[in-house]
Formats: structure tokens, sequence, C-alpha cells
């Protein structure tokens, strides 16, 4: 019953079993290498002691002894598999063992071995098949490794199969052949192996169980390593909630921290002019008062017919001079500070993105004298306005936004003077196709350490109450809007901002 090699596995193509190659045709040995080539070098060499002289189980043994020196030679080129060449390799084998397992079966089962061997023939075929499903289920935990133990477990099973149970399986047959009982030739194969023989397949047997416990360590490994990343991500994910939930804590304070310190430098901004106002209000109403008095006397003085020394000492009572004097200045302060206070609000529109109006062709010192009229007006007195502005310097832009920048640059240059006297110059201007407006004061100046900061917006080095660190940020914005810029420069004693922006042309394109 003995069959050629090269014999088996002509007829093993002939029946359209699987193909031999476990792996991919782009990663396999070699397009042009037959099975029978793949058996004769690798881990696993084939010799004349494997074949069991059962034509059909021994082609199937030659071409499974191919495919483990396939793997092999994959696993010597050092080249890891892909998820999907690694499932490929596990299934192709085991579809294959499968195939192998059921050709055995079949004909133990069709010759009537003993029932004993026939058990214990396919519980080594269950193992096998349980071990293989374990591998594939550790595939995952790192395919360099599976593969090796891949080789080594399929190689050691493969030898240990072939010279232990599948060659009891051989002897029995053929004494069956001879007339011997399936029950006779089980246990005469039992008592009469080859004591050498029995010592190499329990030698194989031994690395095989060996590498069998080593896969089981793998598949527990794995498991212990999953539930470590599963513990070590929920912690993970725990800590991550954690940190969310301080972050927005973190925000909402500085929300809040941000709030208050815009109330009150809010509050600074606008109760400064409302100061004033209510002042003026309080004195005007005192004079109206003043003035009605005035009034019923002259009436009385009428009616009794006074002479004109009566009139003029009920117009000293009244303080008449100083009312008509102080009346129309006190109107003036008031309407600026309520200007002023339109141009804050005007401001904060603006930065919060509400709508603009359209910008136009604006000559820059029309804009700087509108905002100083209303400025000086509430000024402190001891601080000098030097002005120098030239007519060329004209550019596209909303005249009120840009009122607001000019406004919070001279607060600002103001503010550095206050208390101590200086001067605050303006002046405007065109060159290198940019039209320019300058405010320059004779101040302390600003440190670099804080000019890098002063366009930030609720940035301030003024108390609490004292500003809102707006200002700047609004002229800043301001220029950026209209597709310009601010430069700062000290220039020892002092500050000097300077707006800059695309000049318009005579005919009122952009220079």
């Amino acid at each position: 019953m003995t069959q050629s090699s090269s014999n088996c596995c002509a007829s093993s193509a002939r029946r359209g079993e699987p193909s031999s190659s476990l792996l991919p045709s782009h990663l396999s040995i070699g397009k042009d290498m037959s099975t029978e080539h793949a058996a004769s070098g690798g881990p696993f060499i084939w010799a004349d002691y494997f074949e069991t002289g059962l034509g059909v189980v021994d082609e199937q043994h030659f071409k499974l002894v191919g495919l483990v020196n396939q793997l092999g030679a994959r696993l010597a080129t050092g080249r890891s598999l892909s998820a999907a060449e690694l499932d490929h390799v596990m299934g192709g084998l085991g579809r294959y063992a499968l195939l192998h397992f059921r050709t055995e079966e079949e004909m133990m089962k069709q010759r009537g071995i003993d029932r004993r061997h026939f058990e214990k023939h396919c519980a080594t075929h269950a193992d096998f098949v349980a071990q293989i499903d374990s591998l594939a289920a550790a595939a995952a935990s790192g395919q360099g490794s599976v593969l090796t133990e891949l080789l080594r477990y399929v190689s050691s099973w493969l030898a240990l199969h072939i010279l232990g149970i599948d060659m009891s399986m051989s002897r029995q047959l053929h004494a069956m052949e001879k007339g011997v009982s399936a029950a006779d030739a089980y246990d005469q194969d039992a008592t009469t192996a080859d004591p050498a023989n029995r010592a190499l397949v329990s030698a194989v047997h031994t690395l095989y169980t060996t590498v069998a416990e080593r896969n089981a360590e793998l598949i527990k490994a794995k498991a212990e390593l999953e539930q470590r990343v599963a513990e070590r991500t929920a912690d993970l994910q725990d800590a991550v909630r954690h940190l969310e939930a301080a972050k927005e804590e973190i925000v909402q304070s500085e929300k809040m921290a941000a709030l208050g310190q815009f109330a009150a430098g809010m509050a600074h901004e606008l109760n400064t002019p409302l100061g004033y106002i209510g002042g003026n209000l309080n004195a005007l109403g005192g004079y109206c008062e003043q003035l009605v008095k005035l009034s019923e006397e002259a009436d009385r003085l009428v009616a009794e017919g006074a002479s004109a020394a009566a009139w003029n000492t009920a117009c000293e009572r009244a303080d008449r001079d100083f009312v008509r004097e102080d009346a129309p200045q006190l109107l003036t302060e008031s309407r600026a500070g309520l200007e002023r206070i339109h141009r804050i609000v005007e401001a904060l529109r603006c930065s919060a993105g509400g709508a603009e109006e359209e910008p136009k062709p604006t000559e820059l010192h029309r804009i700087v004298d509108e905002v100083l009229l209303t400025y000086k007006a509430s000024a402190p007195a001891e601080i000098e306005f030097d002005v120098s502005c030239e007519a060329n310097a004209v550019a596209m832009v909303s005249p009120r936004g840009l009122a607001v920048a000019i406004d919070e640059l001279l607060d600002n240059a103001v503010k550095a003077v206050a208390g101590k006297g200086g001067v605050v110059r303006c002046s405007t201007g065109c060159s290198g196709g940019m039209a320019w407006l300058e405010i320059a004061d004779t101040g302390p100046g600003i440190n670099s350490a804080i000019a890098q900061h002063v366009f930030e917006p609720f940035f301030t080095t003024r108390a609490v109450g004292s500003g809102a660190g707006l200002g700047l940020y609004l002229a800043y914005q301001t220029a950026r809007q209209h597709h310009g810029y601010i430069e700062l420069r000290n220039t020892g004693p002092g500050a000097v901002f300077r707006l800059l922006l695309p000049a318009l042309g005579a005919e009122g394109a952009v220079a």
C-alpha cells in the first residue's frame, strides 16, 4: 500500500484537496516551489520512517510537512504578518487538519478498528483543534510570538502524531488485513511496540506537552494582560473624567474672575462720566431753583414799581451772572460725558460682534478733532494737548469705530500723565501707502515685559476699578477690522501708539 511521495502529492492534487500554501500567494516560499520541495527542507525533514503505508494518510502527512516548512521559511524572513495574513495562515492550517482528521476517522470506522484506539485517536485530533483555536485567539496579543509558537507546536504535534498514534493505527490495520481481530490487534500493538520507537515517541510527546503548556501560558497571560489593560483603561477614563471636571471648574472660575474684573472696570469707566454728569445736574437743578426765585422776585418788584437798584440786588442774591457763565459749561461737560458713555457702549457692542456702520473714505484728522472736542471737556486741567494733523491721511474706515479707538488711545495717554501734568500729542500723516494717526504722551513709558500684553483683553496694570483692560484691546481690534495694525514704542520718556490703516489715493482707491 506504500506509495512514493511524489505520486502521493500528484494524487492529492488530482482529488482537488485544499492548496498546500497556508500563506497568501505573494508571501509563500516561491510560486514554483512544489509541496514536495517544501517538505524536503526546513524545520521538518520528511523521511521514510514517517511513512505509515496508508497511501492517502501519507499523502496528507507529506502535505502537512510542506505547510510546516512554509511557515518556517516565512518566520525566517523576520517580517511580521498582518492580521489578515495571520488569519489566513491559521484558517488554512485548521481547514487542512480537519480534512486530514476526517480522512483518518472515516478510514478507522470503515475498517472497524478497535474502539479504544478510535477514541484515543479522535481525542488527539480534538486536542490539536483546541490548541489551534487557542493560538488564533492569542494572535492579537503579538503575532510574531504566535507564529513562532504555532510552528513549534505543529512540528512537535505532527511528529508525535505520525510516529505515535498514526503508526499504531497503521500496524493495527495491517494486522487486521492478515486476519487478526481488532481487539487482538490493539492488544498486540500495545505489548510489542519497538522500545526505541517508544522512547522516541515519548521524547516527542514530552516536547509536544511542553509546547502545549507554553501555549496555555500564553493564552492565560493574554487574558491577564487584557484584564490589566481593561482595569488601567477604566482608571484612566476615571482620571480623565476628574480632570475634565476640574478643568471645567477652573474655566468657570476664570470666567467669573474675568467677569468680575470686567464689571469693576466698566463700573469705573461709566461711573467717571456719570459722576460729573450727576454733579452737573445737581448744580443745574440749584441754578434752576435760583432762577425761579429770581423770576418770582422780578414779578413782585415790577408789581411794586421797584427801582433798578432793587432788581440788581435781587440778581446778585440769585448769583445770576455766575449761573449765566457756569450753566453752559456744565451742559457741555454733561454732553461730553454722555458722548463718552455712548462710545464705551458702542465699543462693547463692536467687540461683541455687533453691526457697525458702513466704512467710508474718512480723513483721520477730522475724527481726531471731533474726539478731542468732547474729550478735552472732561480732561484734567494740568494736561496739555498738542495737535499736529495733516489732511492727506485718508482711509476707508467706520468713523464711529475709529472714534472709539482714538478715544481709548487718548484715555490711555491721559492716564499715563494724570496727577503730575504732562503733554499728550496727537498727529496724523500718510507714508508708505499707510495712513496713520499717533497718540504720544510724556509719561513714564511701558516696559518691555508689559508691552507684549497691552493689547490682550482684560490686561491692565491699574488697580481694580481703575480700568477694565479693554481700551487698548478695542483699539487693536478696530485696527484689525480695518485691515490695519497698531505699533507701540517707548520714546523715553513716554509711550507712542501709532495706528496704521491702508491709505486711500486721490480717487478713493487704496494707495
